[in-house]
């Protein structure tokens, strides 16, 4: 949206950078015009101040990091918006009407002051809740608490409380001036409908989290916005988790729980990537195991503006939800909503039936840092779930999952990591790539030659630069019988196939299992012609039974080749060596790859 200069040259009046900056750090003046501080920018932390803001110019400026620009800038940076967010946000504190509201300066002014009443209220309301659990009555909370794992440390950083009788919050907000109407339209309260027999109205409102584990929900800004409640054993009636209805201030689709917490740690620390869980305790759990950048989506459904969210802290969310069907159901249907708006999306597969929570509880940080280090790229979590859908071992319900494959593969843009998944997809259904790939064509209208029949499927390639190739392209699909020799007694000369073979020889010291596609992102566009060569070079070889043969076979012609190139450089040498000693053991050298190539 784009806003006129008059509007603007307003906002930023109203909003002096000097006071906006100062709610975010000291400044100090120095000179008549320029005010400085620590930069409070986020991912830059320092002990000598190098950031300073002109009030004369309205704009700040940090010499450290680099970074500057004007009060909207400021607040991009500070509250991780947008430019439309920023404006949206000066404009509030300002009493400002955007250039499309209509209404006028008294009617914002009203509308800030109620909702400024309604953030104490449900601010009040929270430290109402937190107060509760020192009460004696509170023991099975805390009790429960303790069980849980969560200590004293988390409980008051997650603001943690409980509610203890229907009508107590009621009566204790009344007392500090709040209305019953305002109670109900921040949604700590409900109303219970009543009306006796000459139709006078004779309900009552009560607090709806009664009973309940207290937590409450807290935004960006850092005010509290909504609570959900949780039940320490199951009632009949009663659903074991409640979230504050949606009101003007908490639209649940918009919301992420923990947003406050992961905006001080991009701060402070920077972000990656952000781990997504279902409901604030898996959150809170994982938090005080050392997992900060967690947040929970408030539910099962993930949205477009979740996702916006999620883009303006890092640009990887690893999505964790249960390990139930239920729960892995919803992953799919969400995560193209993450995909579509830029993310890098990764799945955990949590064990059956677990819950983030149960997986530090039972097994540790550790093996939960291990799910997260083995969390799957969405295409691949997509076929997954397909496969536990089929029985393979039925030839129909294999080809149904073989058809359904495909369509995901299609979807695929790259083509080396198409081939991965092809491979991969005939590795678990006993079919060869050549069918998948023609099968794959078809379907997307592609003309395929049928394939040619020949009396041995495999040949040894002429050129030596093709059994390299091969050589390298069993390495990369992890091949069993590549991993008994050691590449580096390969003098690769083609620039793509040293790096290659560095690649995996790395990844085999660190035990850990190489894939083409995550190796294909290390080269460029230029370098990725012959790499994707070197992958090409398996698809008429993987599958017969004699590729191994044929793996040694470019073994062999490698090292006569080897052999071939030494034996003509002692030549050279040998004619032009005039010490008689040295040519008679360049005659002994001649000798042994003369032998050594006649085998």
């Amino acid at each position: 949206m784009a806003f006129d200069e008059k509007f603007l040259d307003e906002l930023k009046q109203k909003n002096n950078i000097v006071d906006v900056v100062g709610k975010y750090c000291v400044l100090k003046r120095r000179g008549s015009v320029n005010h400085w501080a620590c930069c409070p920018l986020p991912g830059h932390s320092e002990k000598t101040p190098s950031f300073t803001v002109n009030e004369p110019g309205q704009f700040f400026k940090c010499f450290g990091c680099g970074r500057g620009g004007d009060v909207i800038t400021f607040i991009m940076l500070m509250e991780n918006l947008d430019y439309l967010g920023a404006v949206r946000l000066l404009a509030e504190w300002a009493g400002l009407a955007l250039p499309d509201d209509d209404r006028d300066y008294k009617e914002i002014v009203k509308e800030r002051s109620d909702r400024d009443r309604l953030l104490a209220l449900l601010k009040d309301t929270a430290l109402f809740y937190v107060r509760n659990l020192a009460r004696p009555e509170a023991q099975q909370f805390n009790d429960y608490l303790a069980k849980r794992g969560f200590d004293r440390k988390t409980v008051t950083a997650f603001g943690m409380g409980a509610s203890l009788d229907r009508f107590e919050l009621v009566n204790h907000l009344r007392s500090k001036g709040y209305r019953d109407e305002e109670m109900l339209k921040c949604g700590v309260c409900k109303k219970k409908q009543r009306v006796d027999e000459s139709g006078k109205d004779t309900g009552y409102i009560y607090d709806d989290q009664w009973g309940r584990l207290i937590v409450p929900i807290i935004n960006n800004l850092g005010n509290v916005i909504a609570f959900g409640g949780r039940l320490l054993e199951p009632k009949p009636h009663f659903g074991k988790y409640n979230n504050t209805q949606e009101t003007s201030i908490f639209v649940k689709n918009r919301t992420l729980y923990n947003i406050n917490n992961l905006k001080k740690l991009k701060h402070t620390e920077g972000i990656s990537e952000v781990i997504m869980v279902e409901g604030y305790m898996d959150t809170i759990s994982l938090y005080q195991a050392g997992f900060k950048n967690v947040v929970a989506s408030m539910g099962t459904s993930l949205t477009v503006e979740q996702a916006r969210t999620v883009k303006r802290y890092a640009d990887t969310v690893i999505v964790s939800y249960d390990g139930d069907g239920a729960g892995q159901s919803a992953t799919i249907r969400g995560l193209e909503i993450f995909q579509k708006e830029g993310l890098n999306v990764k799945v955990v597969r949590l064990p059956e039936g677990l819950d983030p929570d149960d997986v530090v509880k039972k097994y540790g940080a550790e093996k939960y840092t291990e799910l997260l280090q083995e969390a799957m790229p969405l295409v691949d979590f997509k076929i997954y779930n397909l496969k536990n859908k089929y029985n393979l071992k039925d030839t129909q319900s294999k080809r149904k999952y073989i058809a359904e494959a495909l369509k995901v593969i299609s979807a695929v843009s790259s083509e080396s990591e198409r081939e991965d998944l092809l491979r991969k997809l005939g590795k678990d259904t006993g079919t060869t790539f050549e069918s998948l790939k023609r099968d794959l064509d078809k379907s997307e209208g592609v003309d395929v030659a049928p394939a040619k029949k020949a009396e041995s499927p495999i040949q040894v390639s002429d050129g030596l630069k093709n059994a390299e190739r091969f050589v390298l392209c069993a390495m990369l699909f992890n091949k069993s019988y590549s991993k008994s020799f050691n590449p580096y007694t390969i003098n690769f000369k083609d620039p793509v196939h040293i790096r290659i073979c560095d690649i995996v020889t790395e990844y085999r010291e660190d035990g850990k299992e190489v894939f083409p596609s995550t190796v294909a992102k290390l080269f460029s566009e230029e370098e990725l012609v012959e790499y994707n060569a070197v992958l090409a070079s398996g698809d008429n070889i993987f599958g017969f039974k004699s590729e191994e043969r044929f793996f040694e076979d470019c073994l062999a012609r490698i090292k006569k080749d080897s052999l071939t190139a030494d034996l003509k450089e002692l030549n050279v040498i040998f004619s032009q060596e005039t010490d008689v000693e040295k040519r008679k053991q360049i005659v002994k050298m001649i000798a042994e790859i003369t032998a050594k190539l006649s085998k």
